[in-house]
């Protein structure tokens, strides 16, 4: 699918908007949106890279969302830039709904893609929390699959693979 949406100006405008609203967003985010085709389950990534610099990475499937899906996709891993913002805790939530409120959209810890949401039902690998049942689909054999006992769900409960 050819992009008919200009990504590079679209983070442009959510770093302007969210340093206009005060959030710390790094000064060291690449000015290029890359595309991943491959990712199926995944819609964006803020790769710290070893220069110190953010690249931001959206999947192919974000692209069919339209151009709010896209905008948010890119605020949300816009904030993953901000001091303390790794991951999804209180400063990431903050900053998500200050910013969320200024371009008329809530930014979610997990995006909302109809065609990822499918994807991930069919993924052949579930991982589920002995805490709260959340559950996690993958397609890939990932150290997570092969060693769950080393990882913990979001609510602090241990993991297991599912049949």
């Amino acid at each position: 699918m050819e992009n008919m949406y200009d990504l590079n100006k679209i983070l442009d405008e959510t770093v302007k908007k969210a340093r206009k609203l005060n959030i710390p967003v790094s000064d060291r985010i690449i000015p290029n949106v890359y595309i991943n085709g491959r990712r199926k389950t995944i819609l964006g990534t803020c790769e710290r890279q070893k220069n110190g610099q953010y690249k931001i990475v959206i999947s192919a499937f974000v692209l069919d969302g339209g151009e709010d899906e896209i905008r948010n996709v890119i605020a949300h891993e816009v904030l993953h830039t901000c001091r303390n913002c790794s991951n999804h805790g209180y400063f990431w939530k903050i900053y998500a709904k200050r910013l969320g409120q200024t371009i008329g959209q809530e930014i979610k810890r997990e995006g909302s893609s109809v065609k990822a949401d499918e994807l991930r039902r069919n993924a052949p690998y579930e991982i589920v929390c002995k805490d709260c049942g959340k559950q996690l689909r993958r397609y890939k054999k990932s150290a997570l699959i092969k060693h769950p006992e080393r990882y913990r769900c979001i609510c602090g409960g241990e993991l297991y693979v599912k049949g």
